[in-house]
C-alpha cells in the first residue's frame, strides 16, 4: 500500500503534468492558478469557423444532457448543420439576432438548406453573426446568383467581478450557485467584437507550469529518499535485536 505522503506527491505531479499538457489546448487554463498567466492574443487560423472571443468573456454552450456550460475555445464545426465547439457541445445563441429578454439557444442552419447541400461559405463574422451562400435561380430568368443568408448570432457571457467561475475541465466552466452570467452578443456594446479566423491561446503559463512541474519531482525525490534512508534506520534497528 502506498503511504499517504507518497500518493500525494504522486497526485501533484499528475495534476502539475496535466497544467503543462493544457499550454497547448485551444482555450485551456491550468488547474493551478499560479500556472495561469494573463489572456495572450489569439493566433490567427484558416478556418472561417474559427473565433476569439475578447476579454473576460465565454462562448456559452450545452452539452447532450442539456447542461449549460461555457468556454473560450471558439474552434467551431458543423455537425449535420449544427453548430458545436471542440468538445462536441452545441454552441448557443440567438436566431432572430437579438439578445434581448430571451436565452441562447442552440444554432443551426436552416434543415431545409442543409438538406438540399446549399448551405456553402459557412463563417462567424466580428459581430458575432453566423452566415452562409445560398446558391439562387430566378424561376422567370433562369439567371443564377447567390444570396448571403444568416442563421443567428452567437452568444457570448461574463460573469460579475471577482466571480470564480467553477472549473469542469481544462477548456470549461459552469456559472456559481446562485449567480446567473449576463448574456449579450458580439460588439453589441456591452461586448467587444469576435476576433475572426483566429484561436484562443489559452492562459496556460508553459515556463511557470514546468517549473511547477519540477518542484513537485524534486518533492517527490525528496521524500522518496526520505523513506528509503528511514528504511534503511529500521533495518539497522531489527539487525541490532536480533
Amino acid at each position: 500500500m502506498i503511504p499517504p505522503a507518497t500518493a500525494d506527491a504522486l497526485n501533484r505531479i499528475a495534476l502539475r503534468a496535466q497544467d503543462v499538457m493544457r499550454a497547448y489546448t485551444a482555450g485551456g487554463f491550468a488547474a493551478n492558478s499560479d500556472a495561469n498567466t494573463p489572456a495572450r492574443p489569439p493566433q490567427l487560423a484558416a478556418d472561417p469557423l474559427s473565433v476569439a472571443a475578447p476579454a473576460n468573456a465565454y462562448f456559452v454552450t450545452q452539452t447532450g444532457g442539456g447542461v449549460r456550460t461555457f468556454t473560450r475555445d471558439g474552434g467551431f464545426t458543423l455537425d449535420a448543420g449544427k453548430l458545436r465547439d471542440g468538445a462536441g457541445n452545441a454552441v448557443l445563441g440567438y436566431p432572430g439576432g437579438d439578445a434581448r429578454g430571451t436565452l441562447p439557444v442552440p444554432l443551426a442552419l436552416p434543415a431545409n438548406d442543409v438538406a438540399l447541400g446549399r448551405c456553402t461559405n459557412v463563417r462567424v463574422e466580428s459581430d458575432g453573426t453566423v452566415s452562409y451562400t445560398r446558391a439562387t435561380i430566378d424561376p422567370r430568368t433562369t439567371e443564377r446568383g447567390v444570396e448571403r443568408v444568416v442563421a443567428g448570432k452567437i452568444a457570448l457571457a461574463r460573469f460579475p467581478a471577482g466571480t470564480q467561475p467553477v472549473r469542469l475541465d481544462e477548456r470549461s466552466v459552469a456559472a456559481p450557485q446562485g449567480i446567473p452570467p449576463h448574456f449579450g452578443t458580439p460588439a453589441d456594446g456591452t461586448f467587444a467584437g469576435v476576433s475572426t479566423y483566429a484561436r484562443d491561446t489559452g492562459t496556460v503559463d508553459i515556463a511557470a507550469s514546468l517549473d511547477k512541474l519540477s518542484e513537485a519531482y524534486r518533492a517527490f525525490s525528496a521524500l522518496a529518499a526520505a523513506n528509503k534512508a528511514r528504511g534503511g534506520a529500521d533495518q539497522t534497528a531489527m539487525d541490532l535485536l536480533k
